[in-house]
């Protein structure tokens, strides 16, 4: 689906090749963009890539990227900037274990703190005094129903969710005098169609490891979801993309787009 006003735009996209990131890339091809994909899984990401251009992306290329590295964010960064400036950025990296925090390994805690909100702060502390020096840029971040509704499997996943939010809305009126925009997509439960469709790190592969299992999991989540259905990775897709064009995101700074079913309602 093409989005107005990202032709010829410079898009960086961190995890966007896996589950919801690729389908992020591809609507960014369809809208003309030029992409940067950055990720670990190069194999995965050059797969993406290929897609994005077929489906009339301008200059696409991928890099070699640990988002919790600040010199491999730098270089993905310069990557983009190459092309002339750095327009937007997405940042999809998340990973997780469904686990009650009594039973959590706490050795997992700094992986869980790493992937999930150390990666946007270096993204963040590198990508905004470039695009202060611009005058202009974009940057959307990934935050998840969990981290607006407290979830017992998901604690400190979810904790550091919130704490994406508020650190994206705080960061919004930081920079927002000098033309940047900060928003934030809030996914619910949003399964791929298969393990064709993520990479070799996404915890989906851990998740999925017993189908059946899973997908009475997925039944019971789909129950609790006011339109009785999980999401598709399009449906977080075509939020970003909102976000992103300066058409229909322009005055959109701050905010947060739920794409959950009505699992969380905002009053």
């Amino acid at each position: 689906m093409y989005y107005p006003g990202l032709e010829g735009k410079n898009v960086l996209l961190i995890g966007g090749h896996s589950n919801l990131g690729q389908h992020v890339t591809w609507h960014f091809a369809e809208s003309g963009a030029n992409i940067v994909i950055g990720a670990r899984d190069l194999d995965r990401a050059e797969k993406v890539a290929e897609r994005a251009r077929e489906l009339g992306a301008g200059k696409v290329s991928v890099v070699s990227v640990d988002a919790t590295d600040w010199s491999s964010v730098a270089n993905a960064i310069a990557a983009t900037r190459a092309m002339g400036s750095i327009d937007i950025l997405y940042h999809g990296v998340a990973w997780d274990i469904l686990s009650h925090f009594l039973d959590l390994d706490p050795q997992l805690w700094d992986k869980i703190y790493e992937q999930n909100f150390k990666s946007v702060l270096t993204a963040y502390k590198i990508v905004l005094p470039i695009m202060i020096e611009q005058k202009g840029g974009c940057v959307i971040t990934m935050s998840s129903v969990m981290g607006r509704k407290p979830t017992p499997i998901e604690p400190v996943y979810g904790a550091l969710k919130a704490g994406l939010i508020h650190l994206a809305q705080t960061l919004a009126l930081d920079v927002g005098k000098h033309g940047v925009r900060i928003n934030v997509v809030a996914p619910g439960g949003t399964p791929p169609a298969d393990l064709s469709e993520v990479s070799a790190n996404s915890c989906f592969r851990g998740f999925m490891g017993d189908m059946e299992q899973f997908k009475a999991v997925e039944q019971e989540l789909a129950a609790e979801v006011p339109l009785r259905r999980l999401g598709r990775p399009e449906d977080v897709s075509h939020a970003v993309l909102y976000l992103a064009s300066p058409v229909t995101g322009g005055m959109q700074t701050g905010q947060v787009i739920g794409v959950d079913g009505g699992v969380w309602m905002p009053k």
